[in-house]
């Protein structure tokens, strides 16, 4: 169900992360590509792109998007501090704030490693959760989306608890799919998320490989009036 309710990436999104292919020579990785949602729109464009997550679950999901879309994912089961080839990337990409899911003790591990999977003149393209995500807490089920089909309709139950001391937060979120009013299939889902300070995580990508960067707004990313940020770094060869 959360397959059904974040299926591909577009709009705004998509068009920002495309814009740094500059030709489809390029080779593209995405760690923690999780169901394909950015994978397989590059893919659609003819882009040279790979991908791996840890989640076995995920990436099962992402084949059996590309059968029916007559796609071939080069994909793998690997740890973003561990994955290791011979071959290096122009581009590397982690979208929709997935970075935010490492704890801390991972972090520094997990950039170096990205750090030298790229090309000399390569960018690492990624987005966080910051304390300026902060929800308001939902200590009981609260109902937060619905989205109909033709047939069923799935609903979004959620729960949230702000950690202050360690700046994450956690959620967990219930999927619900209703049809003739009937619930067919309940699926919940846990998150926690390290939500950053102001400037923090700038400090940690200097200490980590990655001293020049570049921050974009990317406006109505995840549709009209919902804003992002993403980082565009280098790392310390191509300066």
């Amino acid at each position: 169900m959360y397959e059904r309710d974040k299926s591909l990436a577009q709009g705004e999104e998509l068009r920002f992360f495309l814009s740094f292919v500059a030709n489809k020579e390029m080779n593209v990785l995405e760690p923690m590509c999780g169901n394909g949602r950015m994978l397989i729109p590059f893919m659609q464009e003819g882009i040279d792109i790979e991908g791996f997550d840890l989640s076995v679950d995920m990436l099962e999901r992402c084949r059996e998007k590309c059968v029916d879309l007559n796609l071939i994912p080069t994909i793998y089961h690997d740890k973003i501090e561990e994955f290791s080839t011979d071959k290096k990337y122009d581009l590397i990409m982690i979208p929709f704030g997935s970075f935010s899911l490492l704890p801390d003790h991972l972090v520094a591990k997990s950039l170096e490693n990205l750090s030298s999977l790229l090309k000399e003149n390569g960018k690492l393209l990624l987005t966080i959760m910051t304390t300026s995500n902060t929800s308001e807490e939902i200590p009981n089920w609260a109902q937060t989306n619905r989205v109909e089909f033709t047939d069923d309709t799935i609903i979004e139950w959620k729960k949230v608890h702000y950690d202050e001391h360690e700046n994450t937060l956690h959620t967990t979120i219930k999927y619900v799919l209703m049809r003739d009013q009937t619930v067919i299939k309940t699926e919940t889902m846990n998150f926690r998320v390290r939500l950053y300070e102001e400037n923090e995580f700038d400090t940690i990508l200097s200490r980590n490989g990655f001293p020049n960067v570049t921050i974009h707004e990317v406006k109505d990313g995840y549709g009209f009036g919902r804003s992002f940020d993403v980082y565009e770094c280098m790392t310390e060869k191509a300066l």
